[in-house]
């Protein structure tokens, strides 16, 4: 009764850290995001009823993005907690073996590997996909960015638009836009918006205008459209692969073979990162075996959370070179089960020959 209870204590007291660091660093980038998009409101012109729920979406992907991290992290506050407040000297004198204590962190380290899976798989691609229909679905346009008075607006590429007067009702006096070899000088022109698409109607002026032999032919007008239809945003065109699913990525891989690097990049690193978070638990079982002398015991645990970082990097390496390298796909599918079987016989190694730090 008293052992389970010990354990219940040490499941309980590392899932809370694991929360809390997770929360924590989610929270920390999710606001970052949310203050790097802020553009889209003093820039765009768009609504905080569009611009909330876009930046809400967004948090499964970052969460997603910290879950490896949070692990490490917590697990390793936890276990130097428990060394420091001399509690893991009550789950020895208790009788509760090495193993107990490898298999039950092991057990832990499940937990965030099925979120991880829901999160890669599902949740993350799908909410992904809802926020960039909530702008692609809203009147969320980029005109508003365009006729800004007062300034040079280029919120594209090879485009930039000046305008002198805007009275906020679509009129607009001494516009100046720039597109790649042309420019239009007009002295007045007014915003127009037919079957949802943004037109702006240039009133009496000039298109300077190079050709191919690099001269500049000069065109008057009276009226003119011009018509932003074609410029579009990364944030509403075409999904990216990492808002697909995985059964769309598979059957991309299949019809589409010439573009297939970013795609098994994205198959590999859903099915294949959360993996890692069970050998990452295994890792961090060594900081529970040294002697009880401070310096040794302190050298061990940076020694340990060094290499722990090395093979993160190193795997996110081979995550790369598996996208284009057949040689390291069969690497990436044999190296997590490879490693985590050699790290456990290691471990026992350490059961049979090493005491515990206590």
């Amino acid at each position: 009764m008293f052992k389970n209870k010990l354990n219940s204590y040490f499941i309980s007291e590392i899932l809370r850290s694991y929360a809390f660091v997770l929360a924590t660093l989610s929270f920390l980038i999710w606001i970052t995001q949310s203050a790097r998009f802020l553009y889209l409101i003093t820039d765009m012109g768009l609504s905080m009823n569009v611009y909330v729920p876009y930046i809400f979406y967004q948090l499964p992907k970052i969460v997603s993005q910290m879950m490896l991290i949070s692990f490490l992290i917590s697990l390793f506050i936890s276990i130097i907690k428990f060394q420091n407040n001399k509690e893991m000297e009550i789950y020895w004198l208790s009788g509760i073996s090495k193993k107990t204590i490898i298999w039950t962190i092991l057990k832990i380290s499940l937990v965030p590997t099925f979120m991880a899976y829901f999160l890669y798989i599902y949740l993350a691609p799908m909410t992904g996909l809802i926020s960039r229909n909530i702008l692609a679905n809203s009147e969320f346009t980029f005109i508003n960015a365009l006729v800004k008075k007062n300034n040079f607006n280029s919120p594209f590429n090879n485009l930039t638009v000046y305008v002198g007067e805007n009275d906020n009702q679509g009129n607009l006096e001494k516009v100046y836009l720039f597109e790649n070899n042309k420019t239009i000088i007009a002295k007045q022109g007014k915003v127009l918006n037919s079957d949802n698409k943004n037109y702006l109607q240039l009133i009496d002026g000039f298109i300077h205008e190079k050709n191919k032999d690099n001269k500049v032919q000069i065109i008057k007008f009276e009226k003119t459209l011009y018509d932003f239809t074609k410029y579009k945003s990364d944030l509403t065109t075409y999904p990216k692969l990492q808002e697909r699913s995985l059964l769309w990525l598979f059957n991309e891989l299949k019809n589409n073979r010439e573009k297939k690097h970013n795609t098994i990049f994205e198959i590999h690193k859903r099915i294949f990162k959360p993996l890692f978070i069970p050998i990452i638990a295994l890792l961090c079982c060594f900081i529970l075996y040294g002697n009880n002398e401070k310096f040794n015991l302190v050298k061990l645990r940076f020694l340990i959370f060094s290499l722990t970082v090395i093979f993160i990097i190193f795997f996110e390496i081979l995550l790369n070179l598996s996208a284009s390298s057949i040689f390291f796909q069969y690497f990436l599918y044999s190296f997590p089960m490879c490693v985590g079987i050699a790290i456990y016989f290691f471990l026992h190694k350490f059961i049979e020959n090493e005491p515990l730090a206590k």
